[in-house]
């Protein structure tokens, strides 16, 4: 008794059919419009990164010219410590 809704004849198959593509087709409409703003909000943020890192990496370039004259600062300045603390 509790499936016999399930063999209804009075209830038209179309009528759900219908129903469900309608409303997939509204449902992906907005799913499309939310991808695209989501979309130029992300190539916002990859602009806002990428300018972010290149001043990053310029000013890092600027306090390091050679990785050698680095090299020898970092080893001048610890035995100028070791010196000073003998």
């Amino acid at each position: 008794e509790e499936l016999e809704f399930l063999a209804d004849p009075r209830i038209a198959e179309t009528q759900s059919t219908q129903y469900v593509v309608t409303n997939n087709a509204a449902y992906q409409t907005d799913d499309l419009d939310a991808y695209d703003s989501d979309y130029d909000e992300i190539n916002s943020a990859k602009i806002a990164l990428l300018e972010n890192l290149s001043h990053y990496v310029s000013d890092n370039l600027t306090e390091v010219h050679n990785q050698d004259n680095a090299t020898n600062n970092v080893i001048d300045q610890d035995m100028q410590a070791t010196s000073t603390s003998e």
